[in-house]
């Protein structure tokens, strides 16, 4: 259970709270990590102050799992911390723990209200009494809200390994997130793009979502600083040295990302019950033939030819990357590798849309929308490229 603690004032129209802000955090360190029953995971209290004559307070489910409510109270000073608006706000809580209950929802309400009301009070032996009290803690909040975040990431984890979820989605897509500005070779970038293409080749699966985030900092509580509402993706985590990054050579660098990659991509396969050999033989692959590995965008293949769209993944998302036609005659196993042209991997789509194998020829089109037209000639690309097997083998 988690605490999301929100501020209105409708005289002055503030929406920032210093004391209440010190008071989420308060309520997150002691009440993160247990369980109150499934229906809810977050209760939200949304502080009103000066509030008009006939407003009407929200009581509601939010997004599923989260109880949303609006609690009118009398605060003095939202810029400076004060313990008046600090306990003004704490006596209020309990009030709208009582009141989570009477929220409508659809299913079997799952709530543990004595139990939370039990670890609220509880918590209040230790709450800052004073001033003093009150700027003191709030000197720890930064490295508080840290651990409080960890922490949730945490339960998260453990819940995704003690409830496997079907898998129901195909990989789209990772995004690896560093601390480091990385501008030529940029890694994040360059293992981004390959992992993507190579996960999605595998096929792998995924339980509810089609994207997978990868967070990198120098500890896994830096790490797991960032979380993701499940529709959206999902987050795993590893440390990267960025200190020692930073001093070495582009071999050394490429492959310290490689493995702190590798190692994220293990933590998801391991609490989200992830097809580990599909996984594990991507990493192989990448790990024997490096970053400059050629991969296959797209192919199509009759009883004669087998034609293949490749490229390798430049060093910079600024650099376009170059693709190729490779066509394999099936009868005689002849190889042949022609370039296609310099295309940005962002916007690639627009102009490799489809491949397809006519008697004479391989053709490949882009997609057939106005944005697709802007884009190619944005770039001067054509709308299609027409190769004949003649001149491929030529």
């Amino acid at each position: 259970m988690r605490f999301l603690i929100e501020y209105k004032d409708f005289k002055n129209k503030e929406e920032s709270h210093r004391s209440l802000n010190l008071l989420q955090t308060f309520l997150n360190e002691h009440s993160i990590g247990s369980y109150h029953g499934k229906t809810f995971e977050c209760i939200l209290i949304r502080f009103i102050n000066n509030p008009p004559l006939k407003k009407k307070y929200k009581k509601r489910l939010l997004y599923g799992d989260i109880a949303e409510l609006e609690i009118a109270a009398a605060f003095n000073d939202n810029r400076s911390l004060n313990i008046e608006d600090f306990k003004t706000a704490i006596d209020k809580v309990e009030e709208a723990i009582k009141f989570v209950k009477t929220i409508e929802i659809k299913s079997k309400l799952d709530f543990y209200e004595n139990e939370l009301l039990d670890s609220f009070l509880s918590c209040l032996k230790v709450a800052p009494r004073t001033n003093e009290e009150l700027k003191t803690y709030g000197k720890n909040k930064k490295e508080i809200d840290q651990l409080n975040l960890e922490k949730l990431i945490n339960c998260s984890i453990k819940q995704s390994m003690d409830n496997p979820r079907q898998l129901t989605k195909r990989l789209r897509s990772i995004s690896i997130s560093s601390p480091l500005e990385e501008v030529d070779p940029d890694y994040s970038f360059i293992y981004t793009e390959i992992f993507s293409n190579l996960l999605r080749k595998a096929e792998v699966m995924l339980p509810g979502y089609d994207h997978i985030f990868i967070n990198l900092a120098d500890t896994m509580l830096l790490a797991k600083q960032e979380i993701a509402p499940q529709d959206r993706g999902k987050y795993t985590y590893a440390t990267l040295n960025t200190e020692q990054f930073g001093k070495s050579n582009e071999q050394n660098r490429s492959q310290m990302m490689l493995k702190s990659v590798s190692a994220a991509l293990r933590y998801i396969s391991e609490f989200e019950h992830l097809e580990k050999e599909k996984i594990e033989k991507v990493i192989k692959r990448v790990e024997e033939e490096g970053k400059d590995l050629t991969l296959t965008y797209f192919s199509k293949r009759n009883s004669k030819y087998l034609a293949e769209v490749i490229y390798q993944v430049p060093t910079s998302h600024l650099i376009k990357a170059s693709f190729k036609l490779k066509v394999t005659d099936l009868n005689t196993n002849a190889v042949s590798v022609v370039k296609i042209d310099d295309i940005d991997l962002y916007w690639c789509p627009y102009t490799l849309g489809s491949i397809t194998l006519k008697k004479d020829s391989v053709v490949i089109k882009g997609r057939n929308s106005y944005r697709a037209e802007l884009s190619r000639k944005a770039d001067k690309l054509p709308d299609e490229y027409n190769f004949n097997f003649k001149d491929i083998f030529s």
